[in-house]
């Protein structure tokens, strides 16, 4: 072979090899671009449930609030107590209203002194929140005094109309120390029935009702033949005890 021969083949063999690298470094060009593309994707997907799942974490550590009218009541022993009547609202940031749900326990009434009714709400969220009311349990008043007035008033009353009978016997005879006999009914004027005043009470602890205490003090107005008036007894709570009568 010539020498013109060998570097014509020589030129064909260099442009081979030069086309071969050439697409070598092309192939290696995209390959890394490829890659460097699909990583960036792959990290976008994770970042994003990432952010996702972050959400979540956020915990609800704000308990509810309950607010009361007021904290501390006295009630008379032997009492009712509307419990939910002294709570304004229970309200939770992110349960909203929740007074269906407020759990208390009931007092007992019956004991006299101070007592704690303790109102416990909680959210979806397990967290608790508590208020308080205080409770004064008075010893109940009873009007054992008045009864005891009433019951001697009408003993003392029957004899004294039994005392007028013979007083206006007297008056009706005829005999002639006149004077002597008028002495001893102006003596008992200060005692006449009809001049003194009638109080009677009619309680419910005596077996009356609020459906017939209201009939029984009328008539039993009536039956004194004089003016007076039935009025309501209560107690410092508004509690009705029965009624009183009281003629004029």
């Amino acid at each position: 072979m010539t020498d013109e021969q060998l570097l014509i083949m020589y030129r064909k063999y260099k442009r081979k090899r030069n086309i071969i690298i050439i697409s070598l470094l092309l192939i290696i060009i995209i390959s890394i671009f490829i890659f460097l593309s699909i990583s960036n994707t792959s990290s976008k997907k994770d970042e994003n449930p990432k952010e996702i799942t972050n959400i979540p974490e956020v915990k609800d550590e704000i308990a509810p609030e309950i607010k009361l009218s007021t904290n501390n009541i006295e009630i008379i022993e032997g009492g009712d107590v509307d419990y939910l009547k002294y709570i304004e609202s229970v309200i939770d940031d992110k349960d909203g209203n929740l007074l269906e749900n407020i759990i208390y326990e009931e007092i007992d009434t019956s004991k006299i002194g101070e007592q704690k009714i303790v109102y416990t709400v909680s959210d979806s969220s397990g967290n608790t929140s508590q208020e308080v009311l205080i409770v004064n349990v008075k010893k109940k008043e009873e009007p054992v005094q008045p009864s005891k007035e009433n019951t001697s008033s009408n003993k003392v009353e029957t004899p004294k109309k039994e005392e007028s009978k013979p007083s206006n016997n007297n008056n009706t005879s005829n005999n002639t120390p006149a004077q002597k006999e008028e002495t001893p009914p102006k003596e008992e004027t200060p005692n006449n029935p009809s001049t003194e005043k009638i109080v009677k009470y009619f309680l419910f602890k005596d077996g009356y009702t609020m459906l017939n205490v209201s009939e029984i003090c009328a008539s039993e107005l009536k039956k004194t033949n004089r003016t007076g008036i039935c009025s309501p007894i209560q107690d410092e709570n508004g509690i009705y005890l029965g009624m009183k009568l009281e003629t004029n």
